[in-house]
């Protein structure tokens, strides 16, 4: 509380000695000259620093922009090749795929002749048959020659 009076009496006395009469100002021609040059050259400065402020803002929105748009970017450049590695590994399953289906044709078709093979034992003879080959996409009949083991 007692702050806030030495505060009030501070501000009272303050403003007691405005009412106070002063001294005519002595202006020559000289100071009033030199004072306004020197008001002209503080408001060219304060202007100078606020444009320079303003410009430091506008780069720093504009490298905000940039760095949004570099992060845009970069997720969907790395999207796309998700997608095309994606894309890629998909197509390399369907020929795997193709490939083990080829290759379970085949193991029936050799169970089938070592079937047909116990099925008459002591057979020493040639036994052709006709196989299917796939090659590059293409399906070819190819003649398969298969002699007997006989009795061992």
């Amino acid at each position: 509380m007692n702050r806030m009076r030495l505060a009030a009496a501070a501000t009272l006395a303050a403003l007691l000695t405005t009412l106070a009469p002063q001294a005519p100002a002595l202006a020559d021609g000289a100071a009033s000259t030199r004072n306004i040059i020197l008001g002209g050259a503080a408001a060219t400065l304060l202007i100078i620093n606020h444009n320079r402020k303003v410009h430091e803002r506008y780069a720093e929105d504009a490298a905000k922009q940039a760095a949004t748009a570099q992060q845009r970017d970069d997720a969907w450049t790395a999207y796309r090749s998700e997608k095309t590695a994606y894309e890629h590994e998909a197509s390399v399953a369907s020929e795997l795929k193709k490939e083990v289906a080829y290759q379970h044709q085949v193991i029936v078709g050799q169970r089938r002749q070592l079937a047909m093979a116990k099925a008459e034992p002591g057979a020493n003879f040639a036994r052709q048959s006709v196989a299917r080959v796939n090659t590059g996409g293409k399906s070819q009949e190819v003649a398969v020659v298969s002699y007997g083991w006989g009795s061992l």
